[in-house]
């Protein structure tokens, strides 16, 4: 998600607590350098949130319950993008503070997309969509 969030011109990935370490050998190896050309933080999700909303900065997070289709996401200048894990998705504390809720619909039978396919649609849709 790091090399992908780097493609698409993302400014920065904020890693929360708990997650894997993003200088762990096989994060570096398969961001293909990507912590080099952009920041890659940790840090509390809950304050990075309230940070960007005292902004102005929509967050947007990921869910089918109380979600609407990707596309009909509020547009704007910058935007942030909360992702959470394959097995139990965002934590519901985070998703109450949301600006808003996306998800991409499934037309076939799978379940669910991967997180990093996820969140490649959804970060090159919201960078493309001013």
């Amino acid at each position: 998600m790091i090399r992908t969030a780097d493609a698409a011109g993302i400014d920065a990935v904020i890693v929360g607590k708990g997650s894997v370490d993003m200088y762990n050998p096989k994060v570096l190896r398969s961001s293909q350098g990507s912590h080099f050309h952009m920041p890659v933080l940790s840090g509390d999700i809950s304050e990075w949130m309230n940070k960007l909303q005292a902004e102005n900065i929509p967050v947007y997070g990921t869910a089918l319950e109380n979600g609407v289709v990707f596309t009909e996401a509020e547009k704007g200048e910058a935007f942030a993008l909360l992702v959470g894990n394959e097995g139990s998705g965002v934590n519901k504390e985070f998703l109450a503070k949301t600006t808003q809720n996306l998800y991409i619909p499934i037309y076939g039978k799978s379940e669910s997309l991967n997180v990093a396919v996820a969140a490649g649609i959804l970060l090159y849709y919201l960078k493309t969509a001013k």
